[in-house]
């Protein structure tokens, strides 16, 4: 299937981190074999003009289509690739990376599995959401993805703990999650910590969430004495 333009404008995001290098908006490759659904996920994300959204079918020619668009984020569904074990999902990333190295994968499909959760990370790809969840959930991890975090939806998240339990806490949060975290502990609303970091705070409310969702910090008091334990503040 050829590329198809893309469709009139849709709805606004709620924020989008900065434009990309070009200074234009963000643009969104949409893969997937309902065409029904490419279409109207790229009508809903353009809303407000913050996002170009191209859709192609889930058998084009990926890596040409990214090599040729350059897209910021390619969200596709990892079980319609028709992959092999001669060709998986990491041979995948691999494609995409060498076609546009800052291109970023997000996951968008109705197998919610352990094993679907370890191929994407083990395939670099930076998020996943269920086709069950509400689009606001994908306009969260588009933001968070964009603004170089990761984000993974409940559904996944509850695959997603198990695998995080036997590591160190230190190594559990990202760089950026430290820093939200830090931010509390040192008194910040969110709008501040938001100020500071450039982010929105829909995006610090997000990354707390996760942190302390991680850590199982179930109130301020925690957070402080987590951060305060860790050293952080010092």
């Amino acid at each position: 299937m050829e590329l198809r333009s893309p469709p009139t404008q849709g709805e606004k995001v709620k924020r989008i981190p900065e434009a990309g290098s070009d200074g234009g908006t963000r643009r969104i490759l949409i893969a997937d074999r309902n065409p029904i659904l490419s279409e109207m996920l790229a009508s809903h994300l353009e809303k407000g003009g913050f996002f170009d959204c191209v859709h192609v079918s889930h058998d084009a020619n990926l890596s040409n289509a990214v090599a040729q668009l350059k897209p910021d984020i390619l969200i596709v569904d990892p079980a319609h690739l028709g992959l092999t074990p001669e060709n998986d999902l990491c041979d995948f990333g691999r494609q995409m990376r060498a076609a546009h190295a800052q291109t970023r994968l997000l996951g968008y499909s109705f197998t919610v599995t352990l094993t679907m959760l370890r191929a994407v990370l083990d395939s670099g790809f930076r998020g996943c959401v269920s086709k069950n969840a509400k689009l606001s959930q994908l306009e969260t991890a588009i933001e968070a993805i964009l603004d170089d975090g990761v984000y993974f939806d409940q559904d996944f998240g509850s695959q997603l703990r198990p695998m995080i339990a036997e590591q160190p806490n230190d190594e559990i949060l990202s760089d950026r999650e430290k820093e939200i975290l830090v931010g509390f502990a040192r008194g910040l609303s969110a709008k501040q910590i938001a100020f500071e970091l450039k982010i929105s705070s829909k995006t610090v409310d997000t990354y707390k969430s996760r942190a302390c969702q991680k850590l199982d910090l179930r109130d301020r008091s925690k957070l402080v004495d987590y951060v305060l334990e860790q050293g952080w503040l010092a």
